[in-house]
């Protein structure tokens, strides 16, 4: 990458410092070894034994921001350029607000040949969007159930009090801190949903053809190539309906894409 890229060798020790220290305690024996063994590769600048190793803690479904960030720069160091966007988008689904997954992440689509502008979104969409994916689900969550329990408590002193300004106070107290609860619900929802939707996948071939219709015969519209974001709209026998950023739309094979 270029100079003014971060040093990915040392953001990506931190991150597995981090990593360790936050994982140990869930992982069992053979996972943290696996865990460990692929820092060590990494640190060795092993990088596709580091990848590998990662693999394999992740098809034992034990993943994280931190194994995925990891693993992408290690298939970065490797030459992989697919696989390191792939790695770093799902590293970015996990932790989206995260800066060195984000800065990392355009680092390396530098590296792909489509450079494709996408269609402007409105200021208060994108807005929306970081705010909605700001903060994670659980800590989200806790702050519901806290909310819940304030609004509880301040019921239950509406009902037992027996002056009106208490009641009056305690009644729109009430009122509000359920609406925040509601709020906060309502934005764990919408994470949720962003966290399970998987329309968003990367170009794995060199470069692949999109069709003006699910066939081999029909025309070519134009052609992307490795490591380009697409989205899914949908599917037909073993083709893929497809938008890019700009709004273009085709279909690809299926087997020429991965999903994130």
């Amino acid at each position: 990458m270029k100079s003014k890229l971060k040093n990915l060798t040392c953001s990506s020790f931190l991150m597995l410092f981090l990593a360790v220290l936050m994982t140990t305690a869930s992982y069992s024996a053979t996972e943290l070894e696996l865990f460990n063994q692929a820092n060590k590769y990494y640190m060795d600048q092993s990088y596709e034994k580091a990848a590998e190793t990662y693999e394999k803690l992740i098809a034992s479904k034990k993943v994280s921001a931190e194994v995925y960030y990891n693993l992408g720069n290690s298939y970065y160091k490797a030459g992989n350029i697919a696989s390191a966007i792939l790695n770093l988008e799902r590293a970015q689904r996990l932790k989206p607000s995260d800066p060195d997954i984000q800065y990392n992440l355009r680092m390396a689509n530098l590296n792909t040949i489509d450079k494709i502008e996408p269609v402007p979104q409105v200021f208060y969409e994108r807005w929306w969007v970081n705010y909605v994916n700001e903060g994670s689900v659980s800590s989200r969550a806790i702050l519901v159930v806290i909310f819940l329990w304030m609004a509880l408590g301040l019921a239950a002193i509406y009902l037992f009090s027996g002056r009106v300004f208490i009641r009056k106070v305690m009644f729109f107290s009430t009122l509000l801190v359920l609406t925040v609860a509601f709020f906060t619900w309502f934005l764990v929802y919408q994470q949720k949903k962003h966290l399970n939707d998987h329309r968003a996948a990367i170009i794995f071939t060199e470069s692949v053809y999109v069709k003006s219709s699910p066939d081999d015969k029909s025309s070519n519209l134009f052609m992307l190539h490795s490591g380009t974001r697409i989205e899914v709209l949908d599917e037909l026998k073993g083709w893929k309906k497809i938008r890019i950023a700009n709004g273009s739309e085709g279909w690809v094979v299926a087997n020429s894409i991965e999903i994130i």
